[in-house]
């Protein structure tokens, strides 16, 4: 298998462009969304933990650590906006897999695999109870999962 489907069937160029006329390179669940403002951090300042990034994990992070100790002084660095790199272009969806999916799993970690696909249901269960306990305005819905054949293997 040299190629995928997409390079086999290649759609005309002008098919493409034409299709993608007016798109603009943007995540529309971003769009309106009104972010608050934080400020800067200057001068000098303690902290019991230092998390970088505010992303899904860096966020996770920080949270977790003033659960389990309220009284730690945790200071969360982004250097954007919180969750504007992949974290919020992921296509919307949070998922239970820690492997990329079950194939990938079983083909990499077959003896982990099991205690993996456990821990990534207990990740998940555990994101909803949060989101649930903070009433976090996250429109958080466990829907399943949609998994399209593209390739005649996938299918199999």
């Amino acid at each position: 298998m040299d190629q995928t489907v997409f390079e086999r069937n290649r759609p005309a160029e002008a098919m493409v462009t034409e299709a993608l006329r007016g798109a603009r390179s943007a995540v529309f669940w971003l769009d309106g969304l009104t972010r608050p403002k934080h400020p800067s951090l200057v001068g000098q300042h303690r902290a019991d933990l230092v998390v970088v990034g505010g992303g899904y994990t860096g966020l996770w992070t920080a949270l977790r650590a003033k659960e389990r100790d309220p009284g730690r002084r945790v200071i969360l660095l982004e250097a954007h906006d919180v969750g504007w790199a992949a974290s919020g272009r992921n296509g919307g969806f949070c998922e239970a897999s820690i492997t990329h999916g079950e194939e990938n799993g079983r083909r990499r970690w077959p003896q982990e695999y099991d205690t993996l696909a456990r821990l990534g249901e207990q990740n998940l269960s555990e994101l909803e109870a949060t989101v649930c306990r903070y009433s976090m305005a996250a429109e958080f819905e466990r829907t399943g999962e949609l998994s399209v054949a593209i390739e005649p293997h996938q299918g199999e």
